[in-house]
């Protein structure tokens, strides 16, 4: 063997090792990339499962405060529901009555010759409704405080909703 042969084969042994060199580097680099995409990935999932945990039990506890919350209006719309049965018991069996105004009623909700705290003014006894109409008139006038019971409670629900939200 000449030198020039034995200078080509180790050039070619040389060349050989840095080719294998470099592929391993590359393989070894590839694996560290994939390790720790693995595990910031796992990172993620972790804190992704603590977040839902957490919003989980904040949901839960907004569902009791709100559960209670209805509970309570139920119960409430059950008294006014009774309360109505019983006033339009006593207008249609003529205990109670009501009356349309003897005068004028004015724009505003207060006189400008008395105060609001002296109450409304007695009122002078215009005549009376019938019975029925005025039952139904109690009923439409509950409807309507119903409603805005049913508002209120769409509101702060909205509220406490965003307040949740807002953490």
């Amino acid at each position: 063997m000449t030198s020039i042969e034995r200078l080509l084969v180790g050039a070619i042994v040389l060349i050989g090792l840095a080719l294998f060199g470099w592929l391993n580097l590359l393989d070894y680099g590839a694996k560290r990339y994939d390790e720790g995409f693995e595990a910031a990935i796992k990172v993620g999932k972790d804190r992704r499962d603590a977040d839902a945990e957490i919003n989980r039990q904040t949901e839960m506890d907004l569902r009791a405060q709100l559960g209670i919350k209805d509970a309570a209006a139920f119960k409430k719309e059950k008294d006014h529901a009774q309360s109505l049965a019983a006033a339009q018991r006593r207008i249609l069996t003529g205990t109670d009555s009501l009356r349309c105004p003897a005068r004028p009623v004015p724009a505003s909700s207060t006189p400008v010759d008395r105060s609001a705290a002296g109450g409304p003014a007695a009122d002078d006894g215009g005549p009376e409704l019938v019975p029925e109409a005025a039952a139904d008139l109690v009923g439409i006038a509950s409807d309507v405080e119903r409603l805005v019971r049913q508002y209120d409670r769409v509101v702060e629900r909205f509220e406490a909703c965003r307040a949740v939200n807002s953490r």
